[in-house]
């Protein structure tokens, strides 16, 4: 007898679930289910859940002062913007047409506990203008200042070892406009980014 009913209580769900469906109406209402022991009962519209796509991440913004902890396939590491500067000319040296120096210094710190931390990736970063030009900008050598350029690029440093930390500037060509230096590790991630205005 409980074997009838149970098949009874399925067949009602199933009949009443399809004219339910099916009755064209538009009404977005469920028809009242009646659940038994090991059956589960449809979800109506309003219960059903669209798997969301996850928001792009929105790089941090690394300000003059501030410092930030970043993780690499080296491990931990904080890095402080100690100064950032952009202008056409540094010293005796001018831009090419159309270009600007940007000039910045950074302080890193290795706060993992095994290994170097290699900073190769803070001195070639990808430029984004402020008119949609993409560019890879240039190392430049040479401009003397010793206000704006007071420690050896990083090239010159040696990569820290944990507890360690090491201080380098580095001076890029770029376009002559606004625009963001975004910083990456592994390539495709970012890390953060610095705005030149």
């Amino acid at each position: 007898m409980h074997k009838t009913a149970t098949i009874a209580v399925v067949a009602a769900l199933v009949l009443g679930g399809g004219a339910a469906c099916g009755d064209g109406d538009g009404a977005s209402e469920a028809s009242p289910t009646v659940t038994s022991p090991g059956i589960t009962s449809p979800t109506t519209p309003q219960e059903a859940t669209t798997p969301q796509s996850p928001s792009p991440e929105t790089p941090r913004e690394l300000k003059q002062g501030q410092t930030i902890s970043v993780t690499t396939e080296d491990g931990p590491a904080e890095i402080t913007l100690l100064a950032v500067h952009n202008s056409t000319a540094i010293g005796d040296s001018k831009a090419d047409a159309g270009q600007q120096y940007v000039v910045y210094s950074m302080q890193v710190k290795n706060l993992g506990t095994t290994g170097e931390w290699d900073t190769y990736w803070l001195t070639n970063p990808r430029w984004a203008g402020s008119n949609g030009e993409a560019d890879s900008p240039t190392s430049v050598i040479g401009p003397e200042d010793p206000k704006l350029i007071p420690y050896d690029p990083f090239a010159s440093t040696p990569e820290p070892r944990p507890g360690e930390h090491v201080r380098a500037t580095e001076v890029l060509g770029v376009p002559n406009i606004s625009g963001t230096l975004q910083f990456e590790d592994p390539p495709g991630k970012a890390q953060f980014n610095i705005i030149i205005k």
